[in-house]
């Protein structure tokens, strides 16, 4: 179970690369430095987003791993989070304006309701300008933190063919989740750094 006291997601991640290294993951070779956080509130005011302040602290962290040089094994690719790509911020923007323009194409198009009156869907029901991505996983699915009042610093899963759904309440506890797992053993690593299917998959991580 995460910890309750953790609320800094700076504080959270680098537990959680110290403790992934401890258990012999290599990643902390692969991270690219992190970007300056008005760089990143730029680059993103520009999309037109209106991303949650952990957003850009993550990328102030690290601004991503380099997917094409982290070892692989059978179990899939080092990484932060299991099975999730943790990107560079220019390519997660691309994912974010793809996300938004099919929103917006679809929220042009008039659909029938049950009550067969003819209406369109507000785009922000569908790819909100306060959802970002920050992690990608198999196909088009991604982990994005939501801004929304009510919401604001949730993680959520959107997979690409249904609803998305909460995972956790911040950032910090996402990935305390993951320290965790790793801590009492419910997560394991192979002996290229790892994590195995078999554990996630017994583990009951939400992410």
């Amino acid at each position: 179970m995460a910890s309750r006291g953790v609320t800094d997601p700076t504080q959270a991640l680098d537990a959680l690369l110290a403790e992934l290294t401890r258990r012999g993951s290599p990643l902390a070779n692969f991270l690219e430095p992190g970007l300056p956080a008005g760089q990143v509130e730029a680059r993103l005011a520009k999309l037109g987003a209106e991303p949650h302040p952990d957003v850009i602290k993550l990328y102030a962290w690290h601004n991503g791993f380099d997917r094409f040089r982290v070892p692989v094994s059978e179990n899939g690719f080092v990484s932060l989070v299991p099975f999730q790509e943790f990107n560079p911020l220019e390519e997660v923007a691309e994912v974010y304006v793809e996300w938004r323009q099919r929103a917006e194409s679809e929220g042009a198009t008039p659909v029938r309701h049950r009550d067969g009156l003819w209406r369109t869907i507000d785009p922000e029901d569908m790819w909100s300008r306060r959802w970002f991505p920050i992690f990608q996983g198999a196909g088009s699915e991604v982990i994005f933190i939501d801004n929304r009042d009510g919401s604001a610093g949730s993680v959520w899963r959107h997979p690409v063919q249904d609803s998305p759904h909460r995972l956790y309440g911040s950032l910090a506890e996402a990935m305390d989740s993951v320290r965790q797992a790793l801590m009492d053993g419910r997560l394991q690593l192979d002996r290229h750094g790892v994590v195995t299917h078999k554990s996630y998959l017994a583990s009951g991580l939400e992410i």
